[in-house]
């Protein structure tokens, strides 16, 4: 099974996961740096986005991500 990296957004009022971004294994080192999170780290848990690493996230991904509501 292979390692999987998502952006995901959890509900602030219930904490229960509300959205997910999948991050093609192309932009991961990317996304890693965006997120401050150090190329020898391997991934795995949580990592809180600042409001400035998320449209940056956004931008890497092509896509738009919900910003509303989730942590």
């Amino acid at each position: 099974m292979a390692l999987m990296y998502e952006v995901t957004g959890y509900d602030r009022q219930t904490g229960r996961l509300a959205v997910s971004y999948d991050v093609p294994e192309q932009k991961i080192a990317l996304v890693k740096k965006i997120a401050g999170i150090g190329s020898s780290d391997d991934g795995l848990g949580s990592y809180p986005l600042g409001p400035t690493q998320l449209p940056e996230i956004a931008k890497a991904l092509q896509t738009e991500i919900e910003q509303g509501g989730c942590d």
